[in-house]
């Protein structure tokens, strides 16, 4: 699909091609120039989708942050508050949809 470095983001495993896809998805975001913690709430949204449609992911997700300073696996408690982000998101998203087209 590409390096890393040119599309944001590198997966491997047996989930690595629902990542790509979802990468490929959310291109339009450009989430390589935006922050971690978008970084993070993309993933999670990503990941309650699939939730959605595929049988082998599921909660409870598990969130690993990883920067120049070392890798942080987010709490339970850090994953629900970029859930509060995510539900936020989904909202202004269903609005300006339906600003578009109601």
């Amino acid at each position: 699909i590409g390096h890393y470095a040119d599309i944001g983001f590198h997966a491997i495993g047996s989930g690595a091609a629902m990542a790509q896809q979802a990468g490929s998805l959310l291109s339009h975001f450009r989430l390589g120039k935006r922050s971690v913690e978008v970084g993070c709430a993309a993933v999670l949204r990503v990941l309650k989708s699939l939730d959605l449609t595929s049988a082998s992911v599921g909660k409870p997700f598990s969130l690993c942050r990883i920067t120049k300073d070392g890798a942080h696996h987010l709490t339970d408690e850090e994953i629900d508050k970029v859930g509060e982000v995510v539900a936020r998101w989904e909202k202004a998203e269903q609005a300006a949809i339906a600003k578009i087209f109601d």
